[in-house]
């Protein structure tokens, strides 16, 4: 195993030294470093020779050898020479005798201690993932030399093909529960009367398409056996032009006029009726003229609509404005839209199981509570493509809830759509579980620092499973360190 110029030496040794056993050496090492770092295997080895029973004959060579299988690379060798061994050495180096590769190093053996730093790089090769580097001690002996017993110096260290994902542990939070579930259906009815009169004629231009969004509006709520009916706010609005007085009057007239016809239309009794006017709807009117750059005049315009003077000061004063022509503009483009009719139904909706809010989830959502959505969830396994588009709907009937948007952004996390998770989270709220939420996607973004911190709040609330987050951080961080050593 050893090269030509070891051979030598040891030659050269026995035939110039009285002939006596070599003493055994105490031997020790430790293995700083053995590692692919890109195209190279790094060695760092530190190898200790006890010379305290080492005779001024002696000479020990240690031979490190890398081996895996059939495969097998000796390196270069560290020879430790007793005084009179290192000049054999000395001799037979100065008349050039030794050929071959020179050894790591040549060590005088002192009393106490002898100590060598083995370092090198070496190419990489395929075959040396997993190798093991051995260190066969070889003592010049009577009659030849004798190998010791190989010392497992460590095994090569190779970058890992994946790094390492952690295994997040998410907080669905159960909303709170809505005790009476109180709901409505809105809509705006633009009816047109026969100017300055107050009756509804139900063929009169469009009105019979304005009452029929009406009626179909009160029929999903009265046909509907899971809802009971509350009430009915009918609120009226009139438009600027005319005397403020007279429309003060008309806008009442004409919202009443709605309520008997919702009365005979749907037997309702007056009492469940809230009714109110607007006589003249200036901050409907400044909006739409605020959202409309075809105004002429338009800046005159808001500022005569934003001053203190009475409504119909303001209608004369539109009126002279440029000739008249903005408000022959808003006359005809923009008054018409604020004559109209609010309408709003309420209702309370009865209380669901989770079996009928499976299926009621799939025709009328909105009846259902948050907690009765998140029942409905979870009778599904938790990540299901089922499970997912429950917390979806939730979102979208509770955009604001912080509940909602907390589940979402976990739905998200697990599907591994950050960017909406980051979106979610930002309006759920500063509760325990939010906060481990964040601590899992700043975890699985890379941003260990910043989650570790939110995971010990969440820790400190109470959250079982932001130590469990801790746990696979530490991981995840010794992973990136492992990954790092190979750089």
């Amino acid at each position: 195993m050893k090269t030509n110029y070891m051979k030598q030496f040891m030659v050269a040794l026995l035939l110039l030294l009285v002939i006596a056993p070599a003493a055994k050496s105490q031997i020790t090492v430790s293995c700083d470093d053995l590692r692919q770092r890109g195209n190279n295997l790094s060695i760092d080895v530190l190898i200790k020779v006890d010379g305290s029973e080492f005779k001024k004959r002696d000479a020990l060579s240690l031979i490190p050898v890398l081996t895996q299988g059939s495969q097998s690379l000796e390196l270069p060798v560290i020879l430790f020479n007793g005084r009179v061994s290192q000049k054999v050495y000395n001799r037979e180096l100065d008349l050039n005798n030794l050929e071959g590769p020179q050894p790591y190093a040549v060590i005088p053996v002192e009393k106490g201690l002898n100590t060598v730093n083995y370092q090198m790089t070496i190419p990489f090769q395929p075959w040396m993932k997993g190798a093991e580097l051995l260190l066969i001690p070889d003592n010049c002996a009577c009659g030849g030399n004798v190998p010791g017993d190989p010392l497992l110096l460590g095994t090569v260290l190779t970058r890992p093909d994946v790094a390492y994902e952690p295994t997040v542990t998410l907080v669905y939070v159960t909303p709170e529960v809505e005790m009476i579930k109180q709901r409505a259906e809105v809509g705006t009815a633009y009816l047109d009367f026969v100017v300055a009169k107050s009756e509804i004629l139900p063929n009169f231009r469009n009105n019979a398409v304005e009452l029929a969004k009406i009626d179909q509006t009160i029929r999903t709520v009265t046909s509907d056996p899971n809802i009971t009916l509350k009430g009915l706010i009918l609120r009226g609005y009139a438009s600027p032009e005319g005397n403020y007085q007279f429309n003060t009057k008309l806008a009442q007239d004409r919202v009443k006029a709605l309520q008997r016809y919702i009365e005979q239309k749907h037997n309702f009794p007056a009492s469940i009726f809230n009714v109110s006017s607007v006589p003249e709807d200036w901050d409907g009117f400044r909006k739409a003229v605020e959202a409309n750059y075809d105004v002429p005049s338009r800046g005159s315009v808001l500022t005569i609509i934003d001053s203190n003077d009475a409504p119909d000061v303001k209608e004369q004063k539109l009126k002279a404005l440029d000739g008249g022509k903005p408000y022959r503009y808003v006359l005809e483009n923009i008054f018409p839209s604020l004559r109209r009719s609010d309408y709003q139904v309420d209702y309370i909706v009865r209380e669901f199981t989770a079996e009928e809010g499976r299926e009621i989830i799939k025709i009328n959502p909105k009846q259902l509570s948050l907690s009765e959505m998140f029942a409905v969830a979870n009778t599904y396994d938790e990540g299901t493509k089922e499970y997912n588009e429950v917390f979806a709907i939730a979102l979208q009937l509770y955009p604001d809830d912080p509940v909602a948007n907390l589940n979402a952004a976990n739905v998200a996390i697990s599907e591994g759509n950050f960017a909406a998770a980051a979106a979610y989270l930002a309006k759920a709220g500063n509760s325990a579980a939010a906060q481990n939420a964040r601590g899992v996607l700043n975890l699985l973004e890379g941003n260990l620092d910043a989650a570790e911190q939110l995971f010990k709040q969440a820790q400190a609330a109470g959250i079982p499973s932001a130590t469990l987050n801790l746990e696979e951080l530490e991981k995840k961080r010794a992973d990136n360190a492992l990954f790092d050593s190979f750089k």
